[in-house]
């Protein structure tokens, strides 16, 4: 489990950032979490899907942080698992909270762990920012960086990438050209890039989904890229959701 290899303590605010399995990783997080006992909201500052059955206990909607507070304060007589959104929007979706309030809601709504998708992606692989992007919750203290292996080696398009222009962009590379192991960890460890809005009191964390054994020699060398930079902690991988290991 996630929960195992990194440590996570009473009174973490979480962000998760990037592509590649954003919401599946905060929902399975969740879970786990409120298996060992915490009391857990997860939320969004960005638009997401409705809960599926079994992500989460109960959600709660509404703009205003002293309904929230209530109403969530209110949940832990029953849950351990709370799903806070700011409003519906429709086609199956719901909008985010302000980014002041995952923190009143740790703070202030009962809840151990605040886990928060602060960024969207639209079910690529990997992105790059634009210039609102992401809306990191105040005084986050954990974030993950999320992208997907599938992305490695692969030609920068539409098809594997959210944002490509801005990758592109960042990168200093053109639409069509591979994105080699080199250039991913430099997406990933650029300002610009992955580690964009991240303040820099926070811990961060790398995890790389859908690791398969042929994709492990090119996470590998990733791995071995990303690890000049002082802001990174550590990278964990996955195959499949819940199941977190160290390369």
């Amino acid at each position: 489990m996630l929960s195992d290899i990194i440590d996570i303590p009473p009174g973490s605010l979480v962000s998760l950032v990037g592509a590649g399995g954003k919401t599946t990783t905060m929902y399975t997080l969740a879970s786990e979490l409120a298996g060992k006992g915490m009391r857990v909201v997860t939320t969004t500052t960005t638009n997401i899907y409705f809960p599926a059955q079994g992500e989460t206990d109960t959600l709660i909607v509404s703009p205003e942080t002293p309904t929230l507070l209530k109403m969530v304060n209110s949940a832990w007589k029953q849950h351990h698992r709370v799903a806070v959104a700011g409003r519906v929007i429709g086609a199956g979706k719901i909008g985010g909270v302000q980014a002041n309030q995952p923190f009143e809601l740790l703070a202030k709504g009962g809840a151990d762990i605040v886990i928060v998708e602060a960024d969207g992606a639209r079910h690529r692989m990997i992105k790059a920012p634009v210039e609102h992007e992401p809306v990191i919750p105040f005084r986050t203290n954990l974030a993950f960086l999320l992208m997907s292996a599938e992305a490695i080696n692969q030609p920068l398009s539409t098809e594997i990438a959210h944002r490509p222009e801005r990758i592109a962009s960042v990168l200093g590379i053109g639409q069509g050209d591979i994105l080699t192991p080199e250039r991913v960890a430099r997406l990933m460890t650029s300002e610009q890039g992955a580690m964009k809005n991240i303040p820099e009191q926070t811990t961060i964390y790398l995890l790389i989904t859908h690791v398969s054994i042929m994709k492990q020699d090119a996470v590998q060398e990733l791995i071995s890229l990303v690890h000049h930079s002082h802001r990174l902690a550590r990278v964990v991988c996955s195959t499949e959701p819940g199941n977190w290991f160290l390369l």
